[in-house]
């Protein structure tokens, strides 16, 4: 089962490996405007982390947490924030 906070990176990395696709050499121009096409709606790393911090259904069965909620202080150097 994926937790809040593994739904939250998630949302996160998909929208920075959309961005890094869109600015890399070598893509087909017609995959680079559909990526733009979908990032012009897509949230910032810092709307998908306020909205994870802010949600109002902050249970346990919210659908996005903060990252650091599922980390151990071990293990955070390696999320990509």
């Amino acid at each position: 089962m994926t937790m809040p906070a593994e739904r939250t990176r998630a949302l996160r990395w998909a929208g920075e490996f959309l961005r890094e696709l869109q600015s890399s050499e070598g893509i087909d121009p017609a995959v680079k405007r559909e990526i733009l096409v979908i990032l012009r709606h897509y949230p910032s790393g810092a709307e998908i982390r306020a909205h994870a911090q802010n949600d109002p259904n902050a249970a346990a069965d919210a659908w996005l947490a903060p990252e650091d909620l599922l980390l151990p202080d071990s293990a955070r150097h390696l999320s990509r924030k």
